[in-house]
């Protein structure tokens, strides 16, 4: 069985949307869905200084049956740098999958699935990731991955601290470099297309930043969907015509900045997320 895991910082319809779309677009068999509950208990920026938002995701997980694990977090009181608060839940949660083996599908709180997903797709391989690449390092991203701890070569070197000049997993760039090699593809290939990169035990998702694609590079199954292409297009985050959120291996929608670390505030994420609620529901 494979174990859905995320981590929610706050916004407990994020929790709610993650839960509809995968029952409604999961096809690879049974799941289980576990929510890392990383809110703070004291005001904070990422809660909108409202205390309760802890207990509301809580109150959330038991509603929906979901499994909820409190992330230990208090010394984000005097640690502000969102990024090094991230590293932190990753590393809690890596240090779950690792005494917990088996297969995992992390998405980040704000990733949703858009379309039919079959698990199976990455069965073959010990782990599917996406590659960043800043100043000619390379490393994986945290908001989405399938790891299965059960067959990963050099897990010693999984780490998701921030380096210097990366943002968040920039130390995985160590676990890369032993586990790929040579066989590293070039990120500005791994875009929406046909072709699939991937190693013997790496399968790489092709995916389109945010702020870098338009409707016409919207897979075609989803630009059936009218409802969530109007999503797309009326985002007021969208700059010179380029959309916002993001698409990940073709139906996986990351909206972007949920965690609230753009300080846009807490009532307009809370806008904008009920309008994609009412787009997936």
């Amino acid at each position: 069985m494979v174990k859905v895991v995320t981590a929610v910082v706050n916004n407990p319809v994020f929790i709610e949307l993650q839960h509809h779309t995968l029952k409604k677009h999961f096809k690879g068999g049974d799941y289980e869905f576990i929510v890392f509950n990383d809110a703070k208990d004291f005001p904070d920026f990422t809660n909108g200084n409202d205390v309760t938002v802890k207990r509301q995701i809580q109150d959330t997980c038991r509603a929906l049956n979901v499994a909820c694990i409190d992330v230990p977090n208090e010394g984000h009181k005097q640690n502000r740098d969102a990024a090094k608060r991230c590293a932190d839940s990753m590393n809690y949660m890596l240090q779950y999958q690792k005494t917990h083996p088996g297969k995992y599908l992390c998405l980040d709180s704000d990733m949703f699935l858009v379309d039919d997903f079959d698990v199976a797709k990455y069965a073959g391989y010990d782990c599917a990731v996406v590659l960043q690449s800043r100043r000619g390092m390379h490393y994986i991203w945290n908001g989405i991955y399938y790891f299965d701890t059960t067959r990963m070569r050099h897990a010693g070197l999984l780490n998701w601290n921030c380096c210097p000049n990366c943002d968040v997993g920039g130390m995985m760039q160590q676990w890369l470099r032993v586990t790929v090699g040579g066989a590293m593809p070039d990120t500005d290939q791994i875009r929406w297309t046909n072709q699939e990169f991937h190693t013997r035990s790496v399968y790489f998702m092709k995916h389109l930043w945010s702020g870098s694609w338009d409707l016409s590079e919207l897979p075609p199954g989803l630009k059936q969907n009218t409802r969530l292409v109007e999503f797309f297009q009326t985002d007021p985050r969208n700059t010179n015509g380029k959309f916002f959120c993001e698409i990940y291996d073709g139906v996986f929608l990351h909206y972007r900045a949920g965690g609230n670390w753009r300080n846009e505030g807490a009532a307009f994420h809370t806008r904008l997320s009920h309008a994609l609620k009412r787009c997936l529901d």
